[in-house]
């Protein structure tokens, strides 16, 4: 692996390995009030509603902090950024281990977003410092399993840390580890940036330009609803509702609950580079995108309309999380279908749309799941939860139809 000369190639990879943890810890506190959820009702005294809002909120900062990060990233060394990041991050995750009410989780919740919006970022910054452009695409894919097995980790031995000492102490732990990780982070990441490496800040008249040219673009708007909804299912059923409803449903244990529901980051960690690979070697986009769309909406239809094994559950989350690599597909689709001056800009914009899906579908869900609570009691209708999970469904079934009707191949050379 050819790596930039001032930098060994053992060095490169444990400076990557590094900052990458940053991304894998950033999904896990992402994730985590999936597994919290009945607790957190609970203590902070809210209903789902409130619960979606909590968490969602957290998605909007992290939208907001997009384009702001790729600026800061330009302009100053990533060891301060990354360092000030995951401080934020650490920060937020203490905040919220201490609320006690839902405008205190909130505000945390949006603390650990703002901070969190830098962590892919960050990985991919120190990647293209770090190694030869010709591996920039294996080591993003790279970093896209990493961030699924973060996720992962959000689930399934958090719900274990919290049966065993609550949520409160599991989110002081995670808080005590984002700490470590930015002493870690400001004392061994150094090193010299590669000048001819450096993007450096554009006149502010060609940002405009830019911007206005995939504002005006169709295939920008296109692509990103098909990014947004095919990531729903994920920021929505594998993030937060997920748990709950297998665990109010179909009666699974918590920690049962969230292992099964991980099955949905490890389809999408297994098929994001797999996908990417195909697409390239049938030399076609729109059919792996639309293909995700479909499996997609079989799996989880059938997840949500007939009742199954828990191993054939496992294996329908499997396929759904699969089905969402789509949408890491889609950065390559809108960044071909735009000029190569606009490909910063397009991939940002697309990035936002990716994780606004949070900030929408988390709390709408949350507010149709609450209206199928039974007045009084703390049992629901079980027709009107699926109803409302149906949104998922929704997705993938819209996605596929902007894929066929709308969105157009890329042409690659521009």
């Amino acid at each position: 692996m050819d790596l930039q000369p001032q930098i060994s190639k053992l060095r490169a990879i444990f400076l990557y390995s590094i900052v990458a943890f940053f991304l894998f810890f950033e999904m896990a506190i992402q994730v985590s009030p999936s597994v919290m959820a009945p607790q957190l009702m609970h203590d902070l005294n809210i209903g789902t509603f409130g619960l979606g809002i909590m968490s969602g909120i957290y998605f909007y900062s992290y939208t907001a902090m997009q384009i702001p990060s790729g600026l800061l990233f330009d302009r100053y060394s990533p060891r301060i950024i990354i360092t000030l990041s995951i401080l934020v991050c650490a920060a937020g995750t203490l905040l919220f281990a201490t609320a006690q009410n839902m405008y205190v989780g909130s505000l945390a919740r949006l603390l650990m977003g703002s901070g969190s919006a830098f962590a892919f970022v960050s990985v991919l910054v120190v990647t293209a410092d770090l190694f030869k452009s010709t591996y920039f695409a294996t080591i993003t894919g790279i970093t896209q399993m990493l961030a699924a097995l973060g996720a992962m980790s959000g689930q399934m031995p958090i719900s274990a840390l919290v049966s065993v000492m609550g949520w409160r102490h599991t989110l002081l732990v995670l808080s005590l580890v984002g700490f470590l990780l930015a002493i870690t982070v400001w004392t061994l990441l150094k090193y010299k940036k590669n000048s001819i490496l450096i993007k450096h800040l554009e006149p502010s008249m060609s940002i405009k330009r830019h911007l206005h040219h995939i504002i005006t673009n169709p295939q920008s708007w296109y692509v990103a609803l098909y990014s947004c909804l095919l990531w729903a299912p994920m920021s929505c059923f594998a993030s937060l509702w997920g748990v709950p409803y297998l665990t109010k449903i179909h009666h699974y244990e918590p920690t049962s609950a969230a292992f099964i529901c991980s099955f949905m980051w490890l389809g999408l960690a297994i098929t994001s580079p797999l996908l990417g690979i195909i697409s390239t070697s049938c030399k076609n986009k729109i059919i792996p995108l639309a293909v995700s769309a479909i499996l997609g909406a079989l799996a989880f239809g059938f997840l949500l309309h007939y009742d199954f094994s828990p191993l054939i559950v496992c294996l329908l989350l499997f396929l759904a999380g699969a089905a969402c690599s789509g949408q890491a597909l889609a950065f390559t689709v809108v960044k071909e279908n735009n000029p190569n001056s606009a490909k910063a800009t397009a991939i940002a914009f697309n990035n936002m749309a990716v994780v606004l899906s949070g900030a929408i579908f988390q709390p709408l869900i949350g507010k149709l799941i609450e209206l199928a609570e039974v007045h009084g009691t703390s049992l629901y209708d079980i027709a009107r939860f699926k109803e409302a999970l149906g949104l998922v469904l929704f997705s993938y079934v819209i996605g596929f139809f902007i894929v066929i009707f709308f969105i157009s191949e890329p042409v690659i050379d521009r």
